[in-house]
């Protein structure tokens, strides 16, 4: 679970201020895209709707920075499973008209997005 949480928490690394924009246009793309299922866009959705809502699981008029903080692991963890559970064909054709300095970014955050598995063949 650890693991989990830390290589979700990676997607921080696409969060960097000048691909902020860059990551919403292929987001708001992929929204668009027909061949997204609408499964992934309807969590998406959800996520933004959880995390406008003035309903959470750590309320912030108890705990102002922790009632923060839940809102934007949901939201980075929900961008995190689109981005990776979106089919590539998709991801890889809006990633082309993107700055080549985001697209270095966002493949080797992919790259990093790849299931840990043992090399030495055994089960």
């Amino acid at each position: 679970m650890k693991r989990f949480f830390l290589r979700s928490m990676s997607s921080l690394r696409l969060l960097r201020l000048p691909h902020l924009r860059h990551l919403a246009r292929l987001i708001w793309r992929l929204l668009r895209d027909r061949r997204v299922p609408m499964y992934l866009k309807g969590m998406l959705g959800m996520a933004l709707v959880y995390t406008l809502s003035p309903l959470d699981l750590i309320p912030e008029s108890v705990a102002l920075l922790f009632g923060l903080i839940d809102d934007l692991a949901i939201a980075l963890m929900s961008v995190n499973w689109f981005l990776r559970l979106a089919p590539r064909e998709a991801v890889d054709d809006h990633l082309k008209g993107l700055p080549p300095k985001f697209q270095h970014s966002f493949l080797a955050w992919q790259r990093d997005q790849q299931p840990l598995g043992r090399t030495d063949g055994g089960g």
